[in-house]
C-alpha cells in the first residue's frame, strides 16, 4: 500500500472543521456585539451589508468572546476595521522650552507628563489574527498649533515611532508663530499607509530640537484602520 493510499485523518478533520464553521457563519452569522463579534469588520459587512458605520465589537483570534475589541468599522467601499488611541490628544504646549539640549530629537514618552501611544484590548495575540486578516493599515496625525499661533516658514523634523519599535517615519512641520490675524494655516495632516502591517500603529512621536524654540503646538493622534 501506498502512504498517499491511507487517508490523511489530520486534513480530514481541518476540512470538516472548516466546513462547520462556514456552516455556523450562514446559520447563525456574527451581528457585532460582544456576545456574538465578528472577526473584521469586513466580515460583520458582509453577514449585514445595511448595517451603517459605528462602534461593534470583533474578535480577530475567534477565540473566547470576553476578548473581544470595541471598534469603530468604517462601512466604505473598503470596510475599515479602526482602533482608537487610550489619549488621542497631545497637549498644545510650547515644546522643548525645558529640554535642556539641542540638535537632537526628544521623544514625547521621555518628556515630563509624556507618555506612549496605547490602544485598548490590541493585545499581541488579537493584533496577530487582525493583521493575518487585513492588507493594508493606515493612521493620521494631525499637527495644529496654538490658539492665536500660525504655521510659519521655519520648518521642524518630527519622527513617528513606528509598531515595531525599531523603525521610525521621518517628516517636517512648520514652526508655529504668534498671528494677530490669522490668516494662515493652522492645521496639517500627516497621512500614514503600508502594506507592510508590522509598521502602524504608531507609539511615539519625537520633535526635533535646536535653539530657536518653537510656539505651542499638539498633536491628535487619530485610529489605526485596518482594511
Amino acid at each position: 500500500m501506498y502512504l498517499s493510499d491511507k487517508p490523511n485523518y489530520f486534513l480530514i478533520q481541518s476540512l470538516l472543521d472548516s466546513l462547520l464553521q462556514d456552516l455556523r457563519w450562514f446559520i447563525d452569522p456574527p451581528d457585532g456585539t460582544k456576545e456574538h463579534p465578528a472577526t473584521t469588520c469586513l466580515e460583520l459587512w458582509l453577514a449585514h451589508p445595511n448595517f451603517t458605520s459605528g462602534q461593534y465589537y470583533i474578535d480577530p483570534n475567534q477565540g473566547s468572546s470576553a476578548d473581544s475589541l470595541l471598534v469603530h468599522c468604517e462601512f466604505t467601499t473598503m470596510p475599515k476595521t479602526c482602533l482608537p488611541p487610550l489619549s488621542p490628544e497631545v497637549p498644545g504646549r510650547v515644546w522643548l522650552m525645558d529640554s535642556g539640549t539641542n540638535n537632537t530629537f526628544h521623544w514625547l514618552s521621555s518628556m515630563e507628563e509624556g507618555f506612549q501611544f496605547d490602544y485598548p484590548g490590541a493585545d499581541v495575540v488579537q493584533m496577530r489574527f487582525l493583521r493575518l486578516n487585513s492588507r493594508v493599515v493606515s493612521q493620521n496625525v494631525s499637527y495644529s498649533c496654538h490658539t492665536g499661533s500660525k504655521q510659519g516658514s521655519v520648518e521642524r523634523e518630527v519622527k513617528f515611532l513606528a509598531d515595531t519599535q525599531r523603525q521610525s517615519y521621518l517628516g517636517a512641520l512648520r514652526d508655529c508663530v504668534p498671528d494677530d490675524e490669522l490668516n494662515g494655516a493652522i492645521e496639517s495632516v500627516f497621512q500614514f499607509e503600508s502594506e507592510d502591517l508590522l509598521m502602524l500603529p504608531l507609539r511615539d512621536l519625537a520633535v526635533f530640537g535646536n535653539s530657536d524654540l518653537s510656539g505651542g503646538f499638539g498633536f491628535t493622534i487619530g485610529p489605526v484602520c485596518f482594511s
